[in-house]
């Protein structure tokens, strides 16, 4: 791949996705960055608008007045002057072109302007072209990104541990996967590479994301969420310049609960790597269980607009507005989630909540148990399919289906292991569970549920007047999930008491809180 210089001071390297000024980093957006390199490419050429819209935007329908605003924040990034531009002219009625000498460079004079080792790449892209095409092929749609999310997010060694760094190469192709047979396949892996070079600070972040899989959707117990706590740590430890460790330690705070941390790890992460689009979307869900539905938005439209074909960027802006309660907008951002690749888990379980929360849970039904055909240990999904049984009166098969998620021990072994004993009207095991949440909120857990299973503990113990206060400070707290009161693991008539009276309209307002006032703009 070409590397360009522009003028006499500015490189652009697409290979990497960077463009520097006299060895110094430029901050460009995704879309700014497109923008420049169409120019690049074509120059001196006048490079027509709609040229330009389509590689700047893709599929997306865009105005001129869009390009417009697109170019003068790449001139200003870029400290072009309009008047006397000495990189990007406009030709009224045609285009733009780039007006600089555009010249490609080979990768000596490269690396006079940056530290980045290209002869270690090339080595790394030789490794990597003998490793097994059944790991390419098998990714799909998401074989792309591998390459993005491995050489763009890698360490910026020199030089670089070729071996080591084909053996993260491939570990990525597995985790990509997103089946908890290949995440093990890749903590393998990462393992492997890290007792090749202990002090590589990518593997033991590619290792954390792993363990944090693992944990988060396939039901490993917290010792995996601890590891991959450890192995953030100890990448940000070797190398606080990477991207990827600070957000493999801002995903550990989350799942942890520790959501001021989290927040401040992917900030990190975001300095760092701002065209990452990730990043952002991995904040907004933060941002959501906060309640700051304002921040989660433009967190969440960034994202896409950062990486509009990523499936992981696109189900978050999908489930921000579901749990905004903007099903309208919801159902049309699923939708096009879902078309980008439908058998995304992260999509999947995001959907089959919005399905749960419009009451439709015979579809919510049918959407899980092919979830659970792909990912037997998918406990989030064994958890979801017991609530959707439950509210079809299928006790006995609810029973089981928590029985199962309980058993894997991860994230939501708690809600689990809690409706479980509620439908079996287990009061010691519930006592047990009670005090556990009562250990984790002390130790600073921030995840909204623990309250309201707090209440459900109550509610089943016969405590109906401490259990509807402790349901209304959930709603206060912001989980205001409507599904979950009206179809509690008890009496389905409890809601409608005169005890519980006023709960649904409580959490009607505090849902219409939730709408942010007003949609940053989606251009």
């Amino acid at each position: 791949m070409d590397v360009f210089k522009v003028g006499n001071d500015l490189i652009l390297d697409p290979f990497n996705k960077k463009v520097t000024r006299n060895g110094d980093d430029v901050s460009l957006s995704e879309l700014s960055y497109r923008l420049l390199l169409e120019l690049v490419e074509h120059a001196p050429e006048i490079v027509p608008h709609d040229q330009l819209i389509k590689a700047v935007w893709k599929d997306r329908v865009v105005s001129d007045e869009n390009l417009k605003k697109r170019v003068s924040r790449l001139r200003d990034s870029l400290a072009d002057n309009y008047s006397a531009p000495k990189y990007i002219a406009a030709e009224r009625g045609l285009g733009y072109r780039c007006v600089a000498a555009v010249r490609k460079v080979n990768h000596l004079e490269r690396a006079d302007n940056d530290s980045f080792d290209f002869r270690a790449i090339d080595a790394i892209k030789r490794l990597v072209s003998h490793l097994p095409m059944r790991l390419v092929a098998s990714v799909g749609i998401l074989a792309i990104g591998v390459t993005s999310f491995f050489l763009v997010h890698h360490e910026n060694q020199n030089p670089l541990n070729e071996v080591t760094e084909a053996i993260n190469y491939e570990a990525a192709q597995s985790y990509l996967k997103f089946t908890g047979k290949d995440n093990d396949t890749a903590i393998s892996l990462y393992q492997n590479a890290i007792n090749r070079d202990p002090q590589n600070a990518s593997s033991h972040s590619g290792l954390s994301d792993a363990y944090l899989q693992g944990y988060w959707h396939y039901g490993k117990d917290k010792s995996w969420l601890e590891l991959g706590k450890q192995h953030a740590e100890k990448a940000v430890q070797i190398n606080e310049d990477l991207a990827w460790g600070h957000k493999a330690l801002g995903l550990a705070y989350y799942l942890d609960g520790q959501y001021e941390n989290a927040i401040a790890s992917f900030e990190l992460a975001r300095q760092i790597e701002p065209s990452w689009g990730e990043l952002p979307a991995y904040a907004a869900l933060v941002e959501i269980q906060l309640g700051h539905f304002i921040n989660a938005d433009k967190l969440a439209v960034t994202s896409v607009e950062l990486d509009p074909s990523n499936p992981f960027t696109n189900a978050v802006l999908a489930e921000l507005y579901r749990q905004s309660y903007r099903f309208y907008a919801a159902e049309e951002q699923f939708s096009k989630t879902l078309n980008i690749d439908p058998s995304f888990l992260v999509s999947s379980l995001f959907f089959s909540e919005y399905l749960l929360e419009k009451g439709k849970h015979i579809e919510a039904i049918s959407v899980l148990r092919g979830v659970i055909h792909k990912h037997e240990n998918s406990q989030k999904a064994h958890w979801l399919l017991g609530l959707a049984l439950m509210i079809d009166n299928q006790v006995g098969e609810a029973i089981d289906e928590f029985s199962a998620a309980s058993s894997l021990g991860g994230r939501y072994y708690l809600s689990s292991a809690v409706y479980l004993a509620a439908l079996k009207k287990d009061r010691t095991e519930l006592f047990k569970l009670g005090e556990q949440i009562v250990k984790l909120k002390l130790n600073g857990n921030q995840w909204t549920e623990l309250t309201f299973l707090e209440g459900v503990v109550l509610l089943v113990n016969d405590k109906a007047t401490e259990a509807k206060g402790t349901f209304e400070s959930a709603i206060f707290e912001g989980f205001t999930t409507t599904y979950r009161y009206t179809h509690l693991p008890v009496n389905s008539g409890i809601i409608t008491s005169p005890q519980f009276t006023g709960l649904l309209n409580l959490i009607e307002s505090k849902n219409k809180d939730k709408m942010p006032k007003r949609i940053p703009p989606r251009t």
